[in-house]
């Protein structure tokens, strides 16, 4: 049995590791000639003192830049989605249930050991609630 997927998300936070699923998930949206849906998610537990707004530019013209790579690497098909709220809980379910999400690809970890002791793995929570199939993308490089 052969599974093409129509629909792939990946979840970007502007780390190495997301970098990493970015560049796998277009390499996969070519070979399956799918949509590539690239989301980020604003932490609203993390905005202390960064403006929303500020925040929201800074990941509109990061979502761009995506955007303009995954084109230029051949892409047709890309969407991106900025969202404020808890990254868990959207990219577990909530966006890919809106985007028909059939495969959602994230970096092993955007966190360092503290902030992951603090909030926990959101790749965690995604591969226990996600209704899809996750692909998580690890730096060979890092061990965790």
């Amino acid at each position: 049995m052969l599974q093409r997927y129509q629909n792939i998300m990946v979840a970007v936070d502007g780390s190495h590791e997301a970098e990493l699923a970015f560049e796998k998930g277009v390499n996969v949206a070519l070979r399956n000639n799918s949509r590539l849906t690239i989301a980020h998610v604003i932490d609203t537990r993390a905005l202390q003192s960064v403006s929303t707004f500020e925040s929201q530019e800074d990941a509109k013209k990061l979502m761009d830049q995506y955007a303009e790579k995954a084109k230029e690497a051949g892409v047709a098909n890309v969407v991106t989605i900025v969202e404020m709220g808890n990254p868990k809980t959207l990219l577990a379910t909530d966006i890919p249930e809106e985007q028909k999400v059939d495969l959602i690809m994230v970096g092993a970890t955007g966190l360092n050991a503290f902030e992951r002791l603090l909030v926990g793995s959101s790749s965690e929570y995604i591969l226990r609630h996600a209704k899809v199939d996750l692909l998580v993308v690890r730096d060979k490089e890092k061990t965790l």
